[in-house]
């Protein structure tokens, strides 16, 4: 008896989740110096509050406004794999096997261009002056995190400290977490 009651309180729960369907994300408070504001939809068959969190929380870490109507706008599709991202001006992009926090975390930084704001390279810049060194990483749990999402990590990080270019010295693993360290540039265009 016991077995059955927690059997539906499972799938009771199970269900709600699933079937909230795509939830556009908002941030919860204004950012304090938000350099831009995307509007981030986060839908599909394995969309859950964890993985809507995983995706505010590093929205808020990498100083992203999320609100309604914005011109920057993608959906993020979580799925059971093959996760991917779409949206106007944005090339579909599929992601590999990683955790939520790794899969927001690089299609943010797909979402707002980052690569073309925080070039990556792997020789010191000519001509720029340091904005100081910064460190990325990600977790993985049974396996190792993303290396691109650590990148990625350290992308934003020189964007905050209000430069445009990343170096990047070294990486490493940690039992299940890579970091990659390096330093950032702002660099003449």
């Amino acid at each position: 008896m016991r077995f059955a009651l927690l059997a539906v309180v499972v799938l009771s729960a199970a269900c709600h989740h699933g079937a909230q369907g795509p939830v556009l994300l908002t941030s919860t408070s204004p950012e304090p110096r938000p350099w831009i504001t995307v509007s981030l939809i986060v839908a599909g068959s394995q969309a859950n509050d964890n993985k809507r969190k995983s995706c505010l929380d590093e929205a808020h870490s990498a100083g992203i406004q999320l609100a309604p109507g914005a011109q920057v706008a993608a959906t993020l599709y979580f799925l059971d794999r093959d996760d991917y991202l779409e949206g106007p001006g944005v090339p579909r992009f599929v992601f590999g096997a990683m955790g939520s926090d790794a899969t927001c975390k690089l299609a943010l930084g797909k979402l707002t261009k980052l690569d073309q704001l925080v070039q990556v390279a792997k020789i010191d810049p000519v001509d720029c002056k340091s904005t100081g060194s910064v460190e990325g990483s990600d977790f993985g749990f049974f396996h190792p995190g993303s290396y691109d999402a650590a990148v990625v990590e350290a992308q934003f990080k020189v964007r905050a400290a209000g430069g445009n270019r990343f170096v990047l010295d070294a990486s490493r693993q940690q039992g299940t977490r890579i970091i990659v360290n390096g330093r950032g540039f702002l660099c003449p265009q």
